[in-house]
């Protein structure tokens, strides 16, 4: 990225304070662009304009953050949609409340934030929502944070065709296993099932030997930032030399009950 290409521009981040979204903010920071972070928890207060500390899901207090960029910006250039966390173990298991939270932050919060802040993006801006492999491929015990990322991957397709006309891109990428804190603040409730714990590990311990933060963060701001970005981008490996590209591929060509047939596999 140039420099003086950047100059000027402006991005807003949720979920910034860490992991992914820290990562982007780094790289575009470098890049001289202004950077508002929307955090639940407020950090690195050296590389934002400024870090607003709010509940995405607080409808009225994303209003008043969108309302207050405007003021001091007149206008955003990207919006990374990045925020959420994630739920373990059986639906049964899963306590209603939290059932109605992961669907409110991982997809309803974003849909409103977006819908408030499309007005003020310029033609040539980027909204990239982060998403994930899951999305594709639903996990036995995240089914509730599948069913989140399926929502927001088909609402980003949607979304992309409406603002065609206004030349605004919409991506969402899809990272496969990556190494931050989401494994160790996932909410977990499980019973006594030996499969539910069992797979419940070794989706973390992939998790832990996936990719860094930073490479997704590269990834993803090389495939935005082209002149036409894809509608997808998949991130990282599934397993050694088998891209989440290439499992998308297989998920379009196989039988629905074969592709569960092998996450039961690999998950149980």
């Amino acid at each position: 990225m140039k420099k003086k290409k950047f100059e000027g521009k402006v991005a807003v981040i949720s979920g910034a304070d860490s992991g992914i979204g820290l990562a982007i903010a780094k790289r575009l920071v470098k890049q001289n662009v202004v950077i508002y972070d929307i955090s639940k928890n407020t950090h690195h207060q050296d590389i934002f304009a400024e870090s607003f500390e709010c509940d995405i899901s607080d409808n009225a207090k994303v209003k008043a953050i969108v309302e207050e960029i405007v003021k001091r910006e007149g206008k955003i250039d990207f919006l990374f949609c990045n925020a959420g966390f994630g739920i373990g173990g059986k639906v049964e298991n899963s306590d209603i409340e939290m059932i109605d939270k992961i669907l409110n932050v991982n997809l309803i919060a974003h849909i409103k934030m977006t819908q408030m802040f499309i007005p003020f993006i310029n033609a040539g801006g980027r909204i990239v929502f982060t998403g994930s492999l899951a999305s594709i491929i639903p996990l036995p015990y995240q089914a509730c944070y599948s069913a989140s990322k399926a929502g927001l991957e088909s609402f980003s397709r949607a979304l992309a065709t409406e603002l065609l006309p206004r030349k605004i891109a919409v991506t969402t990428v899809m990272p496969c296993d990556v190494n931050t804190n989401f494994t160790a603040a996932r909410i977990k409730k499980t019973g006594d099932d030996k499969l539910e714990a069992r797979g419940i590990r070794k989706m973390e311990e992939a998790e832990r030997k996936g990719a860094t933060p930073d490479y997704v963060a590269k990834m993803t701001l090389r495939a935005v930032l082209k002149k036409k970005p894809p509608l997808r981008c998949f991130i990282g490996y599934v397993f050694p030399l088998v891209s989440g590209g290439f499992i998308s591929f297989l998920v379009r060509i196989l039988p629905a009950r074969f592709v569960n047939f092998l996450v039961r596999h690999l998950y149980t």
